[in-house]
């Protein structure tokens, strides 16, 4: 009874604020009942109001001792210990605290502190979340709120116990809420892509579509790799390619407008390109927001822009490829997402030709175009690549781009989308032309040396590498073809004209034949030869440490990427499929090269190009002729020959020097005369339709000797 008086006294007296005088009645309620728990841990209380830290420590202990299951005996210590900055007793005081009462959300944002305070950032973070969890389930959300923003600032990688938060309020309604409370975290946490992934999630409302848009991109530039953000836009994007094609068949043309467009469809069929594009401006005078009609128009520019090009108009084509972008580029900046950085590239450019069935547009206009990204060269797009399977040539080049390109190849998806794609193209980069630095539009070659010089100025290595799988399997595949293991091997591709079937471009090809001394050296010094294409090639005649791959089972895509980019160095000609070496940044040594500007634009290659003899001057054009703009990129036979113009193959001695040169190089023994670099800079120097020349790789040495004044006939 006496104690229970002096208990209840000592508690009306600390709630009334008299803690001297409440102490002094704990301290009797503890010397007439020594055993009671709750005096000792009242009087700590007590003790801590007045931050009497180290007598309130003894108190709760003696309170704990007395009840171990008392738990804000254990709470209260771990406060006590904490302002005497004894973090590891007050750890372990939290934590039993806990362990009896694992609901509790105070314990746990306790702890948190108590832990960061020790430097244990982390677990602190993870404490807070536990914290957060257990007011989310009391739907007490500030608090929660609180408790998360606190681990994301201790943790910026937090993601999916703050999802929850984010996720429970969304299903609660609560969006408003939902959308501040992330954009908080994201300020906290600017580089978490996750964090940028759940606002998109959040913001996918029929009104705040371009809001969710722009937080997964952002999603995807912090984390390329994110596939739930990559899904999640594609979504947003055909929604809104299904919502800009009802509003264009809501907005019907007239009758006169209709005609219109439908004479100037049938007038670019007709390839009446000059009276096409005046048929869609009287169309677009009569409407002038008809997205349609202007698509049309820059399709019938891009068209003569290919015209030119093949008669060897280089200037005309490429001011007419300028026109159609600008007007492209007047109908994207009207797009509700034209300003978000998201841009397509099409199984087409405005033409029916399938340009992923070529390896050399699959490789190296890809190449170029991320490379002018990480340049800075052309804007930081968020690109798509909408590739349909049974056009890609070669899929498993085409999955080594996906490091670097959103890429789609789903069919349903790709239909789905492409109305929208057909508004959003990366028009500055077709398959011709390209828009470099400074806004100055040059042909594909040219760009290719442009970029790549000044991607080998800053040092930087080649996009890809081969993948450590591919590499084994490759390996497994070349033992099974008979070459032993560890032996080194050249790649051998002459171009021929059965692949494609077409008489436009037969200057490329050449006679694998005039390659067999070539073959003979490599083999005279311990080398095998791989000969690469497809199976439509002439087989090559069987000889010891030759495999001609092309003719056997092992050919596959894989098997393509794996020999083109393990080989000690590619020998080709004037085909696609160096491509895949170059990108990868393997030695090449290439041969009978048509035009001059097709050379490679690796500085680490070798080149010798074809010559061309005009039957009309009965003598060879020289270098600098060669590089005028009608021969700059020209790739068409007929016209060529319509010139008066016969490309010479390169003589076997010729292929076989360069061969030489480029084993000399790679061991390390070419050594280059003052003459021999005199010539190289002279033929460097040479002009370009575009000014100064831009080209990394270096002649053949023999050559350049023998045909600097290529006025003279060729050596026999």
């Amino acid at each position: 009874m006496m104690t229970a008086s002096y208990f209840q006294s000592a508690n009306q007296l600390k709630q009334e604020g008299k803690l001297e005088e409440a102490i002094a009645s704990y301290r009797q309620a503890i010397d007439q009942n020594p055993n009671f728990y709750l005096s000792h841990h009242n009087l700590g209380e007590a003790l801590a109001k007045l931050e009497r830290w180290e007598e309130a420590v003894t108190f709760y202990d003696r309170a704990i001792q007395l009840n171990p299951n008392s738990v804000w005996s254990y709470y209260n210590l771990g406060e006590a210990l904490a302002k005497l900055c004894r973090w590891e007793d007050a750890i372990a005081s939290y934590r039993r605290a806990l362990e009896l009462s694992p609901d509790f959300y105070r314990f746990y944002s306790s702890l948190g502190a108590a832990l960061c305070k020790h430097g244990l950032r982390e677990a602190a973070a993870a404490l807070y979340c536990q914290a957060a969890e257990s007011l989310v389930k009391q739907q007490r959300w500030d608090e929660a709120e609180s408790c998360y923003l606190q681990a994301i600032k201790l943790n910026p990688s937090v993601k999916d116990d703050y999802r929850n938060l984010t996720e429970t309020l969304t299903k609660q309604q609560q969006l408003e809420i939902a959308i501040a409370t992330t954009r908080k975290a994201i300020k906290l946490a600017p580089e978490n892509a996750e964090l940028h992934c759940q606002l998109g999630k959040i913001l996918t409302q029929p009104n705040r579509r371009i809001e969710a848009i722009e937080s997964y991109q952002k999603a995807i530039a912090l984390n390329f790799n994110l596939e739930e953000a990559h899904i999640n836009l594609v979504n947003l994007l055909i929604e809104q390619a299904e919502i800009d094609e009802g509003k264009q068949k809501q907005n019907t043309p007239s009758l006169e407008q209709e005609a219109l467009f439908n004479l100037g469809n049938l007038l670019i069929q007709q390839g009446k390109l000059e009276e096409a594009i005046e048929i869609y401006q009287r169309a677009i005078a009569i409407k002038p927001n008809w997205t349609a009609a202007y698509l049309k128009l820059v399709e019938a520019h891009m068209k003569k822009s290919w015209n030119f090009y093949d008669v060897g108009k280089l200037h005309e084509s490429i001011n007419s490829t300028e026109r159609a972008i600008d007007i492209y580029n007047s109908q994207l900046e009207k797009h509700p997402l034209g300003n978000l950085g998201i841009r397509f590239i099409t199984p087409e450019y405005f033409t029916n030709w399938p340009w992923l069935g070529a390896i050399g547009h699959l490789a190296l206009n890809i190449d170029i175009y991320i490379k002018m990204g990480i340049l800075g060269w052309r804007p930081q797009h968020h690109t798509i690549l909408l590739a349909p399977p049974e056009q890609v040539i070669n899929p498993c080049l085409l999955n080594y781009w996906r490091r670097y390109l959103h890429i789609i190849t789903d069919p349903s998806l790709i239909e789905r989308l492409l109305p929208l794609a057909k508004t959003m193209r990366c028009l500055e980069h077709t398959l011709f032309h390209v828009k470099i630095a400074q806004g100055q539009m040059v042909d594909v070659s040219y760009a290719f040396s442009v970029v790549q010089k000044q991607w080998e100025a800053e040092k930087r290595p080649p996009l890809l590498t081969l993948s450590p799988s591919d590499y084994e399997r490759g390996c497994n595949c070349l033992q099974d073809l008979g070459v032993p293991k560890n032996a080194w091997f050249v790649c051998l591709h002459v171009r021929e004209d059965g692949f494609r079937a077409e008489g436009m471009i037969t200057h490329r090809s050449a006679d694998v034949n005039t390659y067999l001394l070539a073959i003979e050296s490599i083999v005279a010094l311990g080398g095998w030869v791989i000969r690469m294409g497809d199976p439509t090639m002439k087989p090559l005649q069987p000889r010891s440490q030759v495999i001609d791959y092309v003719h056997t089972g092992a050919k596959s895509d894989w098997m393509d990427v794996f020999l083109s980019t393990s080989c000690r160095f590619f020998l080709g000609s004037a085909s696609g499929l160096v491509s895949i070496p170059l990108i990868f940044g393997v030695p090449c040594a290439l041969t009978n090269m048509w035009p001059i500007s097709a050379r490679s634009p690796s500085s680490q290659d070798l080149f010798i190009p074809k010559l061309a003899w005009s039957e009309v001057e009965n003598r060879y054009l020289t270098f600098e002729e060669a590089l005028a703009p009608r021969f700059f990129f020209n790739l068409n036979s007929k016209l060529l020959y319509s010139w008066g113009i016969k490309v010479v193959d390169n003589t076997p001695e010729e292929i076989n020097d360069l061969v030489l040169e480029m084993l000399d190089r790679l061991e390390g023994k070419v050594q280059y005369t003052e003459e021999d670099e005199i010539l190289q800079q002279e033929f460097n120097s040479l002009p370009t339709p575009y000014g100064p020349s831009a080209f990394n790789s270096r002649m053949g040495r023999s050559f350049l000797h023998n045909y600097h004044d290529s006025k003279r006939k060729p050596i026999a």
